[in-house]
């Protein structure tokens, strides 16, 4: 988007106790801002909200009608969108969403020297495999929350035992990724010497400024990097999944989701399915058509 109205593209983790330049820092982009770029009176857009994309509109059209920095905050869904308009980079519409993503990720971070330390001392030999797998848990009380965390917990040991034939009998560590403390302790005692874990309190985005303890934050992106490394990985429902999912090298090979809608009676399918990075089944991502 900053490429789009030309404006220059600066990062930084508003409200929040962790200073996440701790555990990223630029890549071949330099993000990091000044003091006075980050100031009240700046123009702020939330998009996250549907109502909210006719500011965004408005910014792509109009980019000179904002103030000189504008701050602005969305999710990983915004780009489809981007791309109907005839200000999107050329160089970029022959790419998929989940390659543009990639792309862009591996321009704008890198771990630090401490992070990436710790990610080499978790990770398996050279001659072991990693299969992984992503749960997300969700802490919202409706219905659907309910039904997605009841779905999850009552499919843990056919999903461990998946990633286990996955394996093929050949050495390998397993490795869980999730909010669910209950799910990891049961990949444990699943897996015994043969699982991997990072360390830290899974904590959600939203509530880290009730957590002063910044090892959830670190914990999330240790879980990102350590996912994007695995030989077979499979997917929930979760922002961490797509992203995973995205920057993964192997791409689409052994990438898995849940079958969400066997549980809803609209199929009979098994438990997980094959799926692929830039079309994730409408079971997962159900009310986005990102396209290829």
């Amino acid at each position: 988007m900053s490429k789009m109205v030309g404006r220059k593209l600066k990062i930084y983790m508003s409200n929040r106790p962790c200073d996440f330049t701790q555990m990223l820092q630029p890549a071949t982009v330099n993000w990091t801002p000044n003091a006075n770029e980050v100031r009240p009176e700046n123009t702020f857009i939330d998009g996250r909200g549907k109502r909210q994309w006719v500011r965004i509109m408005k910014l792509i059209e109009q980019p000179q009608s904002y103030s000189p920095i504008v701050q602005y905050l969305n999710n990983i869904h915004t780009l489809p969108r981007l791309r109907l308009y005839d200000t999107f980079p050329k160089s970029l519409l022959h790419l998929s969403y989940a390659d543009i993503y990639k792309k862009a990720y591996n321009e704008l971070f890198k771990l630090t020297p401490s992070l990436n330390r710790t990610i080499s001392k978790l990770l398996p030999s050279k001659d072991q495999q990693l299969h992984c797998i992503q749960l997300r848990f969700t802490e919202t009380g409706n219905q659907t929350g309910k039904f997605q965390a009841k779905l999850l917990t009552d499919a843990l040991h056919d999903l461990f035992r998946f990633m286990n034939i996955l394996s093929r009998g050949k050495p390998s560590k397993f490795f869980v990724a999730s909010n669910g403390m209950h799910a990891i302790e049961k990949g444990k005692r699943t897996f015994g010497k043969d699982f991997l874990e990072t360390p830290g309190n899974p904590t959600h985005i939203d509530k880290m400024s009730q957590n002063p303890d910044c090892s959830g934050l670190t914990k999330i992106i240790l879980d990102v990097e350590i996912l994007l490394r695995c030989d077979s990985l499979i997917l929930s429902d979760s922002g961490v999944s797509f992203v995973a999912a995205y920057l993964r090298e192997k791409d689409d090979e052994n990438l898995f989701c849940i079958n969400y809608s066997r549980y809803l009676g609209r199929n009979d399918g098994e438990l997980v399915v094959k799926c692929n990075r830039s079309n994730i089944p409408t079971f997962i991502l159900r009310d986005v058509d990102i396209g290829s």
